[in-house]
């Protein structure tokens, strides 16, 4: 469920790299879903870690920012 948010706020604003951290603000600022407590921030952190490896991966970690995030060009071209 956390992969879909994030996808959705990445879409939404595809040339601004993210952090975990600021991904999840974005997410409880719009109210994409309603979140507490710390364990959510650690969720989305390996979530976002998970899906940026290989060819697979629909993130892209942003060379020389630690734990920074965008979409994958290629990803972003097949929707």
């Amino acid at each position: 469920i956390m992969e879909y948010f994030n996808l959705n706020v990445l879409e939404k604003y595809p040339n601004t790299p993210m952090s975990h951290k600021e991904i999840l603000q974005v997410i409880q600022r719009e109210r994409l879903k309603e979140i507490s407590g710390t364990s959510p921030l650690a969720c989305l952190n390996a979530m976002l870690h998970t899906n940026s490896r290989g060819e697979e991966g629909i993130f892209y970690k942003v060379p020389g920012r630690m734990g920074v995030y965008t979409l994958k060009v290629s990803w972003t071209q097949q929707i």
